[in-house]
C-alpha cells in the first residue's frame, strides 16, 4: 500500500475537505449549543419591551416582574375574539407572529387598498398582553405593530386603554434600521411621549389618529395628532401608515369588542 502523500494534489483535497468537515460539525454544534440562550435573550428582550408600555417599572429581574403584571393571548384577527384554546401559556407568549406571517396556511393577504403597512401578509393570530395591578385588574392592552418605514421594517408596541379601547397608553418601537438621529427618533422618549392619551377613532368611530407634518393641535385634531419626526418624513408618514393599518384596521374588530366589554368579562 502506499503511502498518503498530504503533499500531492489529491492529498491536499482530501485535507481541505476534512478541516471543513470539522469546522462544519464544531459550528454546527456551537450553533445548537448556543440556541437556548439565543431563545433567552430574544424572550428577555421582548419582556423588556412589553413593560415599557406597561406602566409598570421593574422591580427586581425582568422576568419577575414581567410574570406578575403581564398576561399573554392570542387574538383572532379577522374576528377579533382571543383564541388562546390548545396551546399552552408558554407557546402563547412566545408566538412568532414574523414567521408564521409568511406561510400560506398560517397567514391571510392584505387587500392593496388595506395595506397601509406595505407588509402585503399578517398572521391569522397576533399575541396580545394584558398588563395587570397587583389586584389582577388590567390597566392596558398591549398590542404588536408593525410595518414598512424609509429604509427597514419597524416593530414595535402600543398599548391601549381597554376601558374603551380607543386611547393610546404608551408606545414603543423596539427593531428597525432607520437612520440615526433622524428617522431613528422614533426611539426618543420624548417624541413618543407625544402619543400619550391621544384617540384612534372619533365618537362616530372613523379612525383619525395621524403622525402629521401639520397636526391640529387647536382644533379637534389635538385628541387625534401628533407631530412628525424633524427631518423625517419618510420614516413619519411609514409609521403613520402601519399605525392606520394595525389600529385602524387589524385591531379594529378586537378593540370594539374590548370597548364593548366582550374582551375581558
Amino acid at each position: 500500500m502506499s503511502k498518503f502523500n498530504k503533499d500531492s494534489v489529491l492529498g491536499t483535497f482530501i485535507v481541505i475537505i476534512c478541516f471543513c468537515l470539522v469546522c462544519s460539525v464544531l459550528v454546527s454544534s456551537a450553533v445548537v449549543a448556543l440556541n437556548p440562550y439565543k431563545a433567552a435573550a430574544v424572550a428577555n428582550d421582548r419582556q423588556i419591551n412589553i413593560l415599557k408600555v406597561s406602566g409598570f417599572d421593574v422591580q427586581g429581574s425582568v422576568a419577575d416582574t414581567y410574570k406578575k403584571h403581564i398576561e399573554a393571548h392570542l387574538v383572532d384577527v379577522q374576528n377579533g375574539v382571543l383564541a388562546d384554546e390548545g396551546k399552552s401559556a408558554e407557546e402563547i407568549d412566545a408566538f412568532d407572529f414574523k414567521s408564521l406571517s409568511k406561510k400560506p396556511e398560517s397567514s391571510v393577504a392584505i387587500p392593496a387598498s388595506d395595506d397601509f403597512a406595505k407588509i402585503k401578509t399578517i398572521s391569522k393570530l397576533m399575541p396580545v398582553y394584558f398588563s395587570k395591578d397587583d389586584q389582577g385588574n388590567v390597566v392596558r392592552v398591549i398590542v404588536p405593530f408593525y410595518g414598512q418605514a424609509l429604509w427597514s421594517t419597524v416593530y414595535g408596541y402600543v398599548a391601549v386603554d381597554p376601558k374603551d379601547g380607543n386611547t393610546i397608553k404608551g408606545v414603543t418601537f423596539y427593531e428597525h434600521g432607520e437612520t440615526p438621529g433622524l428617522g431613528g427618533e422614533i426611539e426618543n422618549p420624548r417624541w413618543q411621549a407625544l402619543w400619550v392619551d391621544k384617540k384612534i377613532n372619533d365618537q362616530s368611530g372613523a379612525y383619525k389618529f395621524r403622525v402629521t407634518k401639520h397636526p391640529d393641535h387647536e382644533g379637534a385634531g389635538k385628541d387625534f395628532d401628533i407631530d412628525a419626526l424633524s427631518g423625517a418624513t419618510l420614516t413619519s408618514a411609514g409609521v403613520d401608515g402601519f399605525s392606520h393599518f394595525w389600529l385602524g384596521k387589524a385591531y379594529q374588530p378586537f378593540l370594539q369588542n374590548l370597548s364593548k366589554g366582550e374582551i375581558l368579562k
